[in-house]
C-alpha cells in the first residue's frame, strides 16, 4: 500500500490497515462542543453495520432503496485522466471479500509510473460509508477520514516499508523512480481492532503543483 504513488493511491484503503493505530485513539465519550456535529456523524458511521449483499430484499424494499444499487463485490476505477495521469494503476487484487478485520488480507497489484514523482505530493482523500442506500462521507477526525494532506512523503518516511516491496523491488518512499512494479499476491497480517463492518468507498486523489498523479476510488466491503 505504499509503493509507488500508484499503489499508495488505489491502496489507501489500506490507510485504514497503515493508519491503524489511529482507530485506537478515537474516543467518543468526550468531546469539543465545537465538534458536536462532526462526532454525531461518527458515532452512527463507526456502527457496524451488515454490508448490504447480505441483506435480504425486503430491506431495500422498506427504504425504497434499488437492489441494483447494492455493493456486491470488491471493486476500483480510475477518476481522472489517464491520458494525462503519470502513475496508473493495471491490475489490483484484494481478498477475502468482504475485508475481516482483525485478519489476514491478500493482496497483489500491477502499476506503471511514467514519471519520477517527488516531495511534496499532495494527497486528498475522501472516505464514504454507506448507511441506508446513501454513501455518507466520512468527516476528517484525527486525521483519519476525509482528510487533505500536504505531502504524503512525510507519511511514507514515518512508516516501515513491508518485506514483500523490498523483496519485489517495489520503492515506498520519495522520490518514486519510473518503471513497472508488480506485487503478487502477498499477505499481510492487519491488526487492526474494532473497524466498524459495512459498504466503504475510498477516492484518492495524488497531486504534484496540481497536476494529478494518479485518482482512484476503490469501493469494498468490511464484514
Amino acid at each position: 500500500m505504499y509503493a509507488n504513488m500508484a499503489a499508495a493511491g488505489i491502496l489507501a484503503l489500506l490507510c485504514l490497515t497503515a493508519g491503524a493505530s489511529s482507530f485506537r485513539v478515537l474516543n467518543f465519550k468526550s468531546y469539543d462542543r465545537n465538534a458536536k456535529d462532526s462526532f454525531d456523524i461518527m458515532n452512527i458511521l463507526m456502527r457496524r453495520r451488515t454490508p448490504e449483499r447480505y441483506m435480504p430484499q425486503s430491506y431495500f424494499q422498506k427504504y425504497g432503496i434499488s437492489l441494483s444499487s447494492r455493493l456486491t463485490s470488491f471493486s476500483y476505477k480510475n477518476c481522472g485522466d489517464p491520458s494525462t495521469e503519470t502513475a496508473r494503476l493495471l491490475e489490483l487484487q484484494l481478498s477475502p471479500d468482504p475485508i475481516q478485520l482483525p485478519g489476514v488480507i491478500q493482496v497483489a497489484f500491477k502499476v506503471v509510473n511514467l514519471q519520477r514523482a517527488v516531495s511534496p505530493i499532495q494527497t486528498e482523500v475522501t472516505l464514504w460509508k454507506k448507511v441506508i442506500g446513501m454513501w455518507i462521507r466520512v468527516p476528517c477526525w484525527h486525521n483519519v477520514g476525509s482528510c487533505s494532506y500536504g505531502d504524503f512523503c512525510g507519511f511514507l518516511d514515518q512508516t516501515p516499508c513491508p518485506k514483500a516491496f523490498h523483496d519485489n523491488n517495489i520503492p515506498c518512499k520519495c522520490p518514486f523512480p519510473m518503471g513497472n512494479y508488480t506485487l503478487p499476491t502477498t499477505e499481510f497480517d492487519v491488526n487492526i481492532p474494532n473497524v466498524p463492518s459495512g459498504d466503504f468507498c475510498i477516492k484518492v486523489n495524488l497531486k504534484i503543483d496540481s497536476s494529478t498523479l494518479t485518482c482512484y476510488e476503490v469501493y469494498f466491503s468490511i464484514a
